[in-house]
């Protein structure tokens, strides 16, 4: 069942009925995408949040130098959005485009607003949906100032194992924040020194992707 998840997810924060399940049911547009698929572009407005049930979103901008720097992947059970441009009505600063064929949920803003005055508990899984991807954005950006680019490619391989050798090698880099070359090199090294990179995954936390 495609809303299986997501209920999973809703009923771990408030306890939905099968009113409120089968009104979500008529909200959630279901979509699939094909590989490189594009969600949303830089300079359009966003309307719309993304559930991820199968596959891998990337939320990438394009520098000023033509290069694509990745903020951010999300896979299963995971939102995404250019949340400052759906609540400000701003041209969308980020695009989201699909790095495997994925299966996702879509939600429009109106729906949103329209499921929180028909049933206001709603709110606070939405509200702690905003709270994990502002953690996340803050845990993304401690990674990017405090660890050395293997360290954060470490953690990466921790987070994303099922991602680490199916999605782009350069998209990988990009995250990470380096040259494709220097993460090939950075790689064979660690490969070298017989690093493991699928010994440990992180402790299930719902705030840090």
């Amino acid at each position: 069942m495609i809303f299986e998840k997501v209920f999973e997810e809703i009923n771990e924060v408030v306890t939905i009925s099968k009113e409120e399940k089968d009104y979500l049911k008529s909200i959630l547009k279901f979509r699939k995408l094909n590989k490189r698929e594009f969600l949303l572009q830089q300079d359009e407005v966003q309307d719309n949040y993304y559930y991820v049930l199968s596959g891998c979103l990337r939320s990438y901008i394009n520098d000023k130098k033509g290069l694509e720097q990745v903020l951010q992947f999300s896979s299963k059970g995971w939102w995404i959005a250019d949340n400052e441009s759906i609540l400000y009505k701003q041209l969308a600063k980020f695009n989201i485009a699909a790095d495997l064929d994925s299966e996702i949920l879509i939600l429009s803003n109106t729906a949103k607003e329209e499921s929180v005055k028909r049933f206001p508990k709603l709110e606070l899984y939405y509200n702690e949906s905003l709270i994990r991807s502002v953690i996340f954005l803050r845990n993304r950006l401690y990674e990017i100032l405090s660890l050395s680019a293997e360290e954060r490619y470490i953690n990466f391989c921790k987070r994303f194992p099922e991602l680490k050798d199916s999605i782009s090698q350069k998209h990988i880099a990009s995250y990470i924040g380096i040259t494709p070359e220097f993460f090939s090199a950075m790689k064979k090294k660690l490969k070298e020194r017989q690093i493991c990179l699928e010994s440990s995954k992180f402790p299930e936390n719902k705030y840090y992707h």
